[in-house]
């Protein structure tokens, strides 16, 4: 009864988890005519630049969102009468919030003043048709600039509404906040096409959705706005702060690691062959990548099951808890299998015929095959995604920081052989080699160390 119980949460919570990741998605892809319309090319260029740059700083968030998801989640039960945050509990989440909010405040202070200073001194990177339009650009950034210490914390306040399996709630605020980040910018166009306009749209749907997200975690935590508000500012814990940093330090690393991965094959090919190779390469490869977003959904509700599962507390794992972790990562995995291999195998059907009738017979004869061996690729990723979730779930951070850290020079050097024989079919199927090297190295340290 007890394992239908959570099997059956986490059905929900990844079904919200899903929708919160889909559906701004899918309003930014419809939003794109009439940004163009309204904004014009070149505005809508700077746009999406500024949405890219001040997306990639949420990396700085040093891991604290999913370290505070892990740390929190023992302290909660989903489902169960007693799931509620009390006594030691809450001291605990008071402590763990305090302490990353100590790091995160110093580290988004910290990069707004560097990039102000950066911005005093040197213009922005960009030609621009006109001066003016150079000038709007640069006053767009100064007011977007305090949406990165927002961004970042509202990484630890859904981090904790994720530990505490808030899913439905945290989700729907996503559905409605990824939308307004898409809309506001698109009402301000309506009135003026000016760039001020529109990051100043975002920077407010930012604060306001920091309040929203105060509100929530002050609600799961049957305390004021107030006295949230005052745990953030003084709430500091020295022993939760080592704990915290040593998750997100190691987390970071893969997070910095991962994306020079992701791009290190681009950069060969536009070296080894042609700028319209690298085109015909990274255009099915940015459109298969979306795959894994099927798992990370079911992974972003798994990582506080496992953290529970991992640490009960202040008890020590028992055999029955483990094998209870144990069976939750095999069902998670099959499950997932199941789904990413019919997903990958109709889209794999159907590429030659998708991309011919989105950009034409001749790119379609040059990218169907790249992006057959893609998908398989991707497939491979998304499953690996399991192991890589629960060894977080373990806290072991630094485990798959150094798998990934030994990734780099091997898979680099088969890049380069790959393409230089194969062309773009060798780069696709060296990215697949090195997903399933990835999936089996992380596989066999969840075996030998998380269960």
């Amino acid at each position: 009864m007890e394992s239908a119980k959570t099997r059956k949460r986490i059905a929900a919570s990844t079904f919200w988890s899903l929708t919160g990741n889909v559906v701004p998605m899918l309003v930014g892809l419809l939003a794109v005519p009439w940004f163009l319309h309204r904004l014009g090319q070149e505005r809508f260029g700077v746009l999406s630049l500024v949405w890219v740059v001040v997306g990639y700083f949420s990396f700085l968030d040093m891991g604290l969102g999913r370290a505070v998801t892990v740390a929190v989640a023992p302290f909660r039960r989903p489902g169960h009468p007693d799931g509620s945050a009390s006594g030691a509990g809450l001291r605990n989440e008071r402590e763990i919030l305090g302490a990353a909010s100590t790091l995160i405040g110093g580290i988004g202070l910290g990069v707004t003043v560097l990039l102000a200073g950066a911005l005093a001194i040197w213009d922005l990177p960009l030609h621009l048709s006109t001066p003016a339009l150079q000038a709007e650009a640069r006053s767009a950034v100064w007011v977007m600039l305090p949406s990165i210490p927002l961004l970042l914390l509202s990484s630890i306040l859904r981090g904790h509404l994720e530990g505490v399996g808030a899913f439905r709630s945290l989700n729907l605020l996503r559905v409605l906040v990824g939308s307004l980040l898409i809309g506001g910018p698109l009402l301000t166009a309506l009135y003026s096409p000016s760039l001020v306009w529109s990051c100043l749209a975002i920077l407010v749907v930012r604060a306001a959705n920091v309040a929203v997200l105060l509100q929530l975690v002050a609600g799961e935590m049957a305390i004021s706005v107030g006295a949230l508000s005052r745990t953030l500012l003084t709430g500091m814990h020295r022993a939760w702060l080592r704990r915290l940093w040593s998750f997100g330090s190691w987390a970071t690393v893969s997070n910095v690691v991962g994306p020079l991965i992701v791009y290190i094959d681009r950069f060969v090919i536009a070296f080894l062959m042609t700028a319209g190779a690298v085109a015909a390469y990274s255009v099915p490869f940015d459109v298969v990548s979306r795959l894994p977003v099927i798992v990370a959904a079911l992974c972003s509700v798994l990582l506080p099951e496992l953290a529970r599962h991992a640490n009960p507390g202040d008890a020590a794992p028992t055999r029955s808890r483990r094998a209870a972790t144990r069976r939750l990562v095999r069902q998670s995995t099959l499950a997932s299998a199941v789904v990413v291999v019919l997903v990958a195998s109709a889209a794999a059907i159907a590429a030659p015929t998708a991309l011919a009738w989105w950009l034409g017979e001749a790119f379609a004869r040059q990218s169907a095959g790249v992006t057959q061996v893609l998908l398989l690729a991707f497939g491979i990723n998304a499953l690996a995604q399991i192991p890589f979730t629960a060894l977080q779930g373990s806290e072991r951070t630094r485990e798959i920081a150094v798998v990934h850290l030994l990734e780099i020079v091997p898979y680099t050097g088969l890049v380069v052989w790959a393409v230089g024989a194969y062309g773009l079919m060798g780069a696709a199927w060296a990215w697949t080699l090195r997903g399933l090297v990835d999936y089996l190295a992380l596989a066999w340290l969840w075996r030998k160390l998380g269960a």
